[in-house]
């Protein structure tokens, strides 16, 4: 999913220009994932503290690299998008529109009233429009991921989408939106950034980036700013966050009881049901909607219907210190 988020890019921009932020255990397996990527760009997080302090280090890493008028996109690399078509436009006029000095998020049109995204409310208000009908309107409010009830209401009202998490601007625009917002940020930022490119930027980054204050971008930064532009599109849009998602991608059209199997499986009266066995058989009898895991390490089963709450087990696992099953 890293390559083919690339690859959507490669239309918009050049490989030089592409940098990713990943784990630091991780870095290695992306370089080499991603060879037309230069080494340098990317970079590895000694800790993981959230997506502010991700994206607020690379706004000033690209400041340094490219220049404060360069348009810089955000882009989470576990979507599945089939229109790329459609993605490439959205983002085209995103751009545009964030050189009017706007922060610019993708917005999905809503398929269904979900539970496990967050909205994007709009005004109506249009800032721009491009010649395929696409429009980029102000963005009112940003909501959290609702209840089953306000799902159903934003659906019914119009005018809210999906927040695909998808974040366009300025590089002077994101800067300052950190500089008012996180200000406490700059010192650690400008610290490491000074050393970016030298043989002591590892050692700089694993010190000073632990000591950003974990945060989201939405909640520290998007959700203040005041000048937030959305593009709304349905370009086949999928965030595989969960293993529910992840049935929907690889669902077996063929198969009548709506099941999604990855490896060897035998069902029998099996219905609505993801199963993950790639190392030996999984053979199931009578049950509906279940997700069913089998790794050599740890068996997972679960409702399809509550997948957005497995980070339960990964938290309890972490407080009683099972890290090798994580």
């Amino acid at each position: 999913m890293l390559q083919q988020t690339v690859a959507r890019v490669e239309a918009l921009t050049s490989a030089d220009r592409v940098f990713v932020i990943t784990n630091g255990a991780y870095a290695h397996i992306v370089r080499e994932q991603l060879p037309e990527v230069p080494p340098n760009n990317v970079v590895g997080e000694p800790a993981g503290r959230d997506s502010a302090p991700a994206i607020g280090l690379m706004a000033s890493l690209l400041e340094k690299v490219l220049g404060p008028q360069t348009i810089m996109v955000v882009l989470p690399a576990d979507h599945a998008i089939s229109d790329v078509g459609g993605f490439q436009a959205a983002v085209r006029l995103a751009a545009q529109t964030a050189d009017l000095g706007y922060l610019v998020t993708i917005g999905i049109v809503p398929a269904r009233p979900e539970t496990g995204f967050g909205y994007i409310q709009h005004s109506g208000a249009i800032l721009a429009e491009d010649a395929t009908g696409l429009s980029a309107v102000e963005v009112e409010k940003f909501h959290e991921k609702p209840e089953a009830e306000a799902a159903q209401r934003y659906l019914d009202q119009g005018n809210f989408y999906w927040n695909a998490g998808m974040y366009i601007s300025t590089v002077s625009a994101m800067r300052s939106l950190f500089q008012l917002h996180l200000p406490a940020y700059e010192p650690a930022l400008a610290e490491i950034t000074e050393a970016y490119g030298t043989e002591h930027f590892d050692a700089v980054l694993a010190r000073v980036f632990p000591t950003l204050e974990k945060i989201s971008f939405d909640y520290a930064i998007a959700e203040k700013a005041d000048k937030v532009a959305v593009v709304a599109s349905d370009f086949g849009w999928n965030d595989v966050g969960s293993w529910s998602r992840l049935a929907d991608l690889i669902k077996d059209e063929a198969s009548a009881g709506g099941n999604a199997s990855v490896g060897r499986h035998l069902g029998i009266e099996t219905t609505n049901s993801l199963i993950y066995s790639p190392d030996r058989l999984v053979a199931t009898f009578g049950i509906d909607g279940l997700v069913i895991v089998d790794t050599p390490d740890v068996l997972l089963i679960c409702p399809m219907d509550r997948t957005e709450e497995i980070k339960k087990i990964v938290d309890t696992l972490r407080e009683q210190g099972k890290h090798d099953l994580l």
